[in-house]
């Protein structure tokens, strides 16, 4: 077996950060549930049994049952262990108050804050609150302080307290609108060590006459103080919610210009996306009811405020992260195909289904191997920790991960789903830039910061700066296992790691099926090495083809291909157009052609006879693109040729015409407008073969039509063209143009037609050909504003001397 000593170094690894996990982990978690008894569903059970001791139950209740925690209580428990040891903290009894099971129960159309009963279970079945709410406005009869004591006792009694435990009670009243409301606090006689100054215990609580239940409390003077921890923790939250949208934006500019360039494919990328999409979208359907407790959205009922948040959180949390993973690995994919392309290929086999391979299982063996020792290195780093004040909450490790009816799911899905596109803008995007950069030790050294700011999380002790200097090992951890090995055994790693510190509570749960779901989802993590392990000795590799063109490459290499091409075909049509002199043969020329795409169809040309006459000649190949301008180049070859060797009008419509018939096998339909202009005399000989009729256009503004009918060229074999005569005066213009300046479009559809065109040429008439060109051209363009065009449009301008 190859790298059969490496590979056994990493077995021997990952048994001892194995063993270490499970003796570090009570000791840096020593607040997590041991032995846990009840799931959520016998919460839910418990809570509804117990109801009858207030009143009457809820009609088709909406109930929220979510792990309620007490952040502020733990973090108190937690400054006093060290000093006073487990033993007299868990005296008090508080330990199992930091985390319960809160049980909500609404009325069908309540608002996010009208509910009904409230009540609390801790994991060990031992109910801590039971209460009903009460409209304030109801009225109430007024129940005195004795008869309160009195009841207050015997209720608390009947729910199983030791009366002896608590002091003397105090009775404490609220006086509402219509009625008296008393609360009976029974404080317990035993004190946090260390803190003697606060006060726990239980209340009773009546709304008039009328038991409204029971509740614990707990009152800390030194509360302000204790929650500036956790203030840092929500800017901490904001903080990599940014850092999520400026990674976005960073990788965004890299990967327009790389998929332009056609360095970057999208198939992979895609379902790297969908996949993170998927397992968000999962974590939000099994936990936004118990996550979405407490917010309000308006005049939404509870039910819909469910949805809501639901909405909320795929919109602004899931879908942005989801873009990440998809930028962070199609940017990374392209910046290490070369260079570390091997790095990718175990990672690439998953998504291709090729388990079975070396590639896969050596990649599989030393990320796991490396999840356990992360897992043990982690949980052994926090225990110094504790002797600053430095602690990672239970109750914020848990409280947002397990309040579903499949916690491990809920575990693992949300594990990936945030892990994946952190690492995969860590080592594919950030790493190799700042090793390309810096070199390998510095550029790594470089990654490490800002690959923390992207790992950190709540799950890492507090305060935030020993929180961050965690971040920063986990963070090296990681770079140095890529740099070493691949992408594949890094994932492993910090997904195993990560699914272990949150899924343990429910390995050692006592009951069956949540450890069963601990165990399960410990599996799940494990899928690539199980699946993969029997190949390890193979001969099989998976080998990342790097130099294999994507589909999408080849797509935008024939892109480029034709564009070059039709760059290339316009430049031949350019060169095959005349560009014409200001005057020829004493009169004064101007034109102009304005393709609609690339290649256009429309031709025109102004010869000079030997015996000086002018040869004038406007055409259209119908449509634009490649085959019109092949059909248009044709066309105004032949036109040169025959003018050349015969002239006269009939001739040249039937030499084009017998050209276009038998060339064209699309009949492509092609009109001509083609006159002979003596300049001296003004005579002018024309036809037109279903070209608009030319224009003489007189000083004063005459506008009158050259009217010619017959059919378009390469309609029938044989054309009968019947050349007409007209006299230009001095000064008159003769204007040739397309049907691409009649038919300009505005936006909405209209043509600026004959009528406008016409009053265009009189507006002119009299300047130079010049002006009368750029004239009607404005004209045009201030009618349809900024619509594109949709025709070619040529013009032909001559004024006879």
């Amino acid at each position: 077996m190859r790298n059969a000593p490496s590979l056994i170094g990493w077995i021997l690894f990952g048994v001892l950060g194995a063993a270490l996990f499970a003796w570090a982990y009570p000791r840096a978690y020593p607040f997590a549930p041991r032995g846990w008894k009840v799931t959520r569903g016998e919460a839910v059970a418990i809570a509804l049994s117990r109801l009858k001791d207030l009143g009457e139950p809820v009609k088709d209740p909406y109930i929220v049952a979510r792990l309620a925690s007490s952040a502020l209580l733990e973090r108190r428990l937690a400054l006093a262990l060290p000093r006073e040891g487990r033993p007299r903290v868990a005296a008090t009894g508080l330990p199992a108050h930091t985390l319960v099971w809160q049980v909500l129960l609404y009325p069908a159309e309540a608002l996010p804050d009208g509910w009904t009963y409230e009540v609390e279970v801790t994991l060990g079945g031992e109910v801590t609150s039971l209460l009903l709410r009460l409209d304030p406005e109801a009225p109430g009869q007024p129940l005195s302080s004795p008869e309160a004591r009195v009841r207050a006792d015997a209720f608390l009694v009947r729910q199983g307290f030791d009366l002896a435990r608590f002091r003397e009670p105090e009775i404490r009243s609220q006086q509402l609108a219509k009625r008296t409301d008393l609360t009976v606090r029974y404080r317990d006689r035993r004190s946090i060590p260390g803190a003697p100054g606060v006060a726990y215990g239980f209340y009773v609580k009546f709304a008039g006459d009328r038991l409204a239940g029971f509740s614990d409390y707990y009152e800390d003077p030194e509360e302000r103080a204790l929650q500036r921890v956790f203030q840092q923790d929500l800017f901490a939250g904001i903080g990599g919610l940014v850092a999520v949208f400026l990674a976005l934006f960073l990788l965004a500019i890299p990967f327009l210009r790389r998929y332009h360039e056609g360095e970057i494919g999208v198939r992979r990328g895609v379902q790297v996306f969908l996949l993170v999409l998927a397992l968000g979208l999962v974590v939000v359907l099994l936990s936004v009811r118990a996550n979405s407790q407490g917010t309000g959205v308006g005049f939404a009922t509870r039910q819909q405020t469910t949805w809501l948040a639901a909405m909320f959180i795929a919109i602004f949390s899931i879908l942005p992260t989801a873009i990440l993973a998809f930028f962070a690995w199609s940017v990374g994919e392209s910046i290490c195909r070369e260079r570390w392309g091997w790095k990718l290929a175990a990672f690439d086999a998953l998504f291709q289904g090729e388990w079975s391979n070396a590639t896969v299982a050596r990649s599989s063996l030393v990320g796991s191997a490396a999840g356990f020792a992360l897992a043990g290195g982690l949980t052994l780093a926090y225990l110094p920790l504790h002797g600053v004040g430095a602690w990672p909450f239970t109750t914020m490790l848990l409280s947002n991960v397990a309040s579903s009816v499949w916690p491990g799911l809920q575990i693992l899905a949300g594990t990936l789903s945030v892990l994946l596109p952190m690492l995969l803008a860590l080592t594919l995007c950030l790493l190799p830039v700042a090793v390309r950069r810096w070199g390998k030790g510095w550029g790594a050294l470089a990654a490490i910061p800002p690959g923390a700011v992207l790992l950190f999380n709540s799950s890492l002790p507090m305060p935030i700066l020993w929180g961050f200097v965690t971040a920063l090992l986990c963070a090296g951890s990681l770079v140095f296992l890529f740099l070493r090995h691949d992408l594949l055994a890094v994932l492993l790693a910090a997904f195993l790691a990560m699914v272990l510190i949150e899924v343990h509570p429910l390995l050692t749960a006592a009951a069956p099926i949540l450890a069963v779901q601990g165990w399960l989802a410990l599996a799940v993590a494990l899928t690539p090495l199980l699946v993969s392990l029997r190949c390890l000795g193979s001969q099989r590799e998976f080998v990342y083809r790097y130099e294999d063109i994507p589909p999408h490459v080849r797509r935008i290499a024939e892109r480029e291909r034709q564009r070059v091409e039709l760059e290339t075909a316009r430049g031949i049509q350019s060169s095959i157009l005349p560009n014409l002199p200001p005057r020829l043969n004493g009169v004064d020329l101007a034109h102009a052609y304005l393709p609609a795409t690339e290649v256009g169809g429309d031709f025109y040309d102004v010869l000079a006879l030997e015996d000086g006459r002018l040869a004038v000649a406007v055409g259209d190949v119908a449509g634009h693109g490649v085959s019109s301008g092949l059909v248009m180049s044709m066309a105004k070859s032949a036109l040169a040729v025959q003018v050349t060797f015969n002239p006269e009008v009939a001739a040249v419509f039937a030499t084009l015409n017998r050209m276009v018939y038998q060339t064209a096998r699309k009949r492509l339909l092609t009109t001509l407008s083609y006159a002979l202009l003596n300049p001296k005399s003004g005579e002018l000989l024309y036809a037109s073969a279903g070209h608009l009729f030319p224009y003489v256009v007189s000083p004063q503004g005459g506008v009158h039509a050259l009217e010619s009918i017959a059919y378009p060229l390469g309609v029938r074999g044989e054309l009968a063209v019947q050349p007409r005569s007209a006299r230009m005066n001095p000064g008159d213009i003769l204007f040739l143009f397309s049907d691409g300046l009649v038919e300009a479009r505005t936006e909405h559809g209209d043509e600026f037609g004959f009528e406008r065109l016409e009053r265009s040429l009189a507006s002119h008439a009299g300047q130079a050909v010049e002006a009368v060109r750029d004239g009607v051209l404005e004209d045009i363009q201030r009618f349809t504003g900024h619509h594109p065009r949709e025709d070619d449009q040529t013009i032909l301008v001559l004024k006879v001397p």
